[in-house]
């Protein structure tokens, strides 16, 4: 083969290579504060078979959908922030569970629902259903002060991921608060100058506990095991939040969602 031949197919290689290189689809970039364009999940029985026409919704907000004969559903263009993810059905008792959409973490969730028990009358389980429904809402509510008064909102999926071996590990280091460990107890206190409510004029003052919506002492506070609950909400400084008794002592709420059934 002569060289005028050769030089001609190398330089054909060549541009074959670099029109293919140059279609190739480039690499998307997706930050952690884009929008995700679905939140998506499975819901699951007690024995972990798929469910279909579940009802999954967005508590306080119109997004809401149905699985498919998978258990699979999927909400398009869902919200960024705090929010209530909540799977019911007449008869199961309803599933509600935080998450924080956009936060860069994969944006999938799975649910579980677990029948009422049969000595239950229909009338009782749509009531406790009515309940459930509206604590979500209650929740979902109070999820909307996070970004505003720089609250925290720590999710079961981190804290499984974080793994505290306390309350007092996982909340420090959130800002506008001091966490102490004593002798059995916990002690959160306000670092933001004017949260004190009552005739307090901007000392520091301590944050109060609830577990869902019953007050905790800071001994109670310290006996629970982080892993064992579902989200954990925490506000450095005094807010008006629905469902939650106010002390005049104190400014600021820690609140632990429990896993009820």
């Amino acid at each position: 083969m002569s060289r005028p031949m050769t030089v001609l197919r190398s330089s054909l290689v060549l541009l074959l290579g670099a029109a293919v290189a140059q279609a190739q689809p480039r690499p998307q970039v997706v930050t952690p504060d884009a929008r995700p364009d679905m939140l998506v999940g499975t819901v699951v029985n007690a024995i972990g078979r798929p469910m279909a026409d579940v009802e999954v919704y967005l508590a306080r907000t119109e997004r809401s959908t149905r699985t498919d004969a998978r258990g699979v559903w999927r909400v398009l263009n869902p919200p960024v922030g705090a929010h209530v993810v909540v799977a019911r059905q007449f008869g199961y008792v309803p599933y509600m569970r935080e998450v924080i959409i956009g936060s860069g973490t994969p944006d999938s969730v799975d649910l579980l629902l677990r029948r009422y028990p049969t000595t239950l009358s229909p009338v009782e389980v749509r009531a406790r259903s009515n309940r459930s429904a509206a604590e979500a809402d209650v929740v979902a509510d109070r999820l909307t002060q996070l970004k505003a008064n720089a609250g925290r909102l720590f999710t079961r999926a981190q804290i499984l991921e974080q793994k505290p071996y306390s309350l007092a590990e996982l909340i420090q280091g959130v800002p506008g608060i001091l966490v102490r460990r004593g002798q059995g107890e916990i002690v959160a206190t306000s670092l933001r100058g004017g949260a004190a409510i009552g005739g307090g004029g901007g000392s520091q003052c301590e944050l109060q506990f609830f577990l869902d919506i019953t007050p905790l002492d800071n001994a109670g506070a310290a006996s629970i095991d982080p892993l064992s609950v579902r989200s954990v909400e925490v506000y450095p400084q005094n807010v008006l939040l629905p469902g939650l008794p106010q002390r005049a002592d104190k400014c600021g709420f820690i609140v632990v969602n429990s896993l009820r059934r």
